[in-house]
């Protein structure tokens, strides 16, 4: 009798290295943990000189918490020249970048394998802005104030606050997730397919005024900055100008310029504060696009600055905690609609997504355990009855 075989569905050491990176591991460190006598051998599965034995298959599968079918399947497409853009701090380590480079990825994997089933918004942003040149050209101010003021007009927003910037994304067709994350040093990252937008937050523990900002950020790395290629991209110069314009922009979109100029009738840190809470953006980002507009010189902004080193703002301003906490919601509604309806179960869905159910849930915002099979069990011990 003949057996038939898949001959697409190969070992996939990529998937080996992409595991243990989530992780943030070494090759050294996973080595050690799961009991091989010597990295190496490690390194080779990676390398794909050899395919790891059952029982160290199934070690690195309990360690990592990946299922076996993460490490088989067709053979993967390259995706090195794609950039993932990240709004970071200075001292933002590669493993950390690596992290959440891997998690927009699965990000983009959920997404795609629900669309299968379901209708998200289709996506309503602007065209990118398209030079044509075969390298970085910096785009000037006005044109990116222009760009701001004409996503507003096709969102038909007005002038004013925007509420919920996370809720607006998601209705114009741009995929979002917070993660929890140990560090707060990752603010964002984003990817794009198409005219299709990702952004994942990497720090679920900043202030509602910076994840609103940080989105916008995003959203102005996606309309300025289509034409990057990688080598310019690594290039600390053109890494600078393209994060101030993507600053630049989300400072446009967030703050106007005819509705915050008439606004801003008084430079003390208290008007800040005042204007925050109506806003909803930081007192630092009022700061810096009085001073982009000339609303202010640099005296007064030096003067504002160091009153608010005096005060201990820089790493928390007041009314943090009165600010509207937003939370994505398209994922989330999206599996739950396939599980109350019963088209897909759960179990279905961790098998589609190929991923440890506590990275699903942590990605689609739904609780920890929200795939736990041991939740669904109920209790065995009530009370007796009186009779």
């Amino acid at each position: 009798m003949e057996v038939k075989t898949n001959l697409k569905q190969v070992f996939l050491p990529e998937r080996l290295k992409e595991a243990r990176e989530s992780r943030g591991l070494t090759i050294r460190e996973l080595a050690s943990e799961i009991g091989l006598n010597t990295h190496q051998a490690l390194s080779k599965y990676e390398n794909g000189k050899s395919i790891p034995p059952a029982d160290v298959l199934l070690r690195i599968m309990n360690h990592l918490r990946f299922p076996y079918n993460y490490f088989f399947g067709e053979e993967l497409t390259s995706q090195s020249d794609q950039i993932v853009f990240f709004r970071s701090k200075a001292n933002t380590t590669v493993k950390l970048k690596k992290i959440h480079e891997i998690q927009i990825t699965w990000l983009i994997k959920i997404f795609n394998s629900l669309e299968k089933t379901l209708e998200f918004p289709d996506s309503d942003l602007p065209d990118p802005l398209i030079s044509n040149k075969d390298y970085f050209s910096p785009t000037d101010f006005k044109t990116i104030e222009d760009l701001a003021l004409k996503t507003r007009r096709q969102w038909n927003l007005n002038n004013g606050p925007i509420t919920d910037i996370t809720h607006l994304f998601e209705k114009h067709g741009i995929v979002v997730s917070i993660v929890k994350s140990n560090t707060a040093s990752i603010d964002a990252c984003s990817m794009w397919e198409g005219s299709k937008l990702f952004i994942l937050i990497g720090n679920e523990r900043a202030t509602p005024s910076r994840i609103k900002f940080t989105l916008a950020h995003e959203l102005g790395h996606y309309l300025l900055h289509q034409e990057v290629k990688k080598e310019d991209f690594n290039k600390k110069e053109v890494y600078n100008r393209i994060e101030d314009e993507a600053n630049y922009f989300a400072s446009s979109f967030l703050l106007p310029a005819d509705t915050f100029s008439e606004e801003l009738i008084s430079h003390n840190l208290d008007y800040y504060l005042l204007l925050k809470k109506r806003w909803q953006v930081s007192i630092q980002a009022m700061i810096f696009r009085s001073k982009e507009l000339n609303i202010i010189n640099e005296h007064q902004a030096a003067y504002l600055w160091k009153q608010i080193a005096k005060k201990g703002w820089r790493t928390k301003e007041p009314c943090d905690d009165q600010l509207i906490i937003e939370e994505p919601s398209l994922l989330k509604d999206a599996i739950e609609l396939l599980v109350s309806h019963q088209v897909k179960s759960k179990k279905q869905l961790c098998n589609e997504f190929n991923l440890d159910p506590e990275d699903i849930a942590s990605i689609a915002n739904l609780p920890i355990d929200y795939f736990d099979d041991n939740k669904a069990l109920g209790k065995l011990i009530t009370f007796k009855r009186k009779r």
